[in-house]
């Protein structure tokens, strides 16, 4: 009996010690651009190159929990295509949206001059606790098993300019590079870290935006326990 205690112990020693061995891999998914169509750099089916230029973009979030983006993509390249061809808007569009962090729904892209206009909106992307609205897709889900690997991108801007707001009566509060007075935060490329060799600046967001009724009682602990009781693993 003792000998198989001892056995065991020998190897569960062991495997711990290979998992300590293993150097350190980032096993997560690729980096996300929190707006796809604002980095848009791609070739439509047709042959056409569709390249973004300045760009930016807005949430606002919702008493209900759902939430609208807006986004203003200034083209280098493509404008002219996207304006005369509205299959070949859909499909780029479409391509492009998918690839930032909402799940996008009713999309509408129009063209105005020079700059693509995208509007969309997404029912999953806040979690509602205690009567506050919490933006959960700026901070990467983690897999929800020890040891396990994988897990959501990090997050970079993707625009130039991203700003997260509450609807009429609603204010925002949590983390940012710049925060106005008006109850919104925002985030830009300058105030942004430095870019990787890729010209990507990312977004290190230690807690999730909470949205909270202007004058609510207690908005500051019901924001703090709205963040705890969201669910942040895969």
């Amino acid at each position: 009996m003792r000998l198989r205690t001892f056995a065991a112990a020998t190897v569960l020693l062991l495997l711990v010690a290979g998992i300590t061995a293993v150097p350190a891999v980032d096993a997560r998914a690729p980096p996300t651009p929190i707006c796809g169509v604002c980095d848009l750099d791609r070739t439509a089916p047709d042959g056409t190159p569709v390249v973004a230029g300045e760009s930016s973009q807005t949430v606002t979030l919702h008493a209900n929990g759902s939430t609208t983006w807006e986004a203003r993509v200034d083209l280098a390249a493509g404008g002219d295509a996207l304006a005369a061809n509205e299959s070949l808007r859909r499909v780029v569009v479409a391509d492009a949206v998918r690839d930032g962090i909402a799940e996008p729904r009713d999309v509408d892209a129009r063209v105005d001059g020079d700059a693509l206009l995208v509007d969309y909106r997404d029912p999953n992307a806040t979690e509602r606790h205690l009567g506050v609205v919490v933006f959960t897709p700026l901070t990467p889900a983690s897999p929800s098993v020890p040891f396990a690997i994988g897990g959501e991108g990090a997050r970079y801007l993707g625009a130039d300019r991203l700003t997260v707001r509450g609807a009429p009566g609603w204010e925002v509060r949590g983390d940012a590079s710049a925060a106005g007075s008006d109850g919104r935060l925002v985030w830009t490329r300058d105030g942004g870290g430095e870019p990787d060799d890729r010209g990507r600046v990312f977004v290190d967001v230690d807690r999730d935006p909470v949205a909270v009724e202007e004058g609510a009682i207690l908005s500051g602990p019901r924001a703090w326990i709205g963040r705890l009781l969201t669910s942040d693993t895969l």
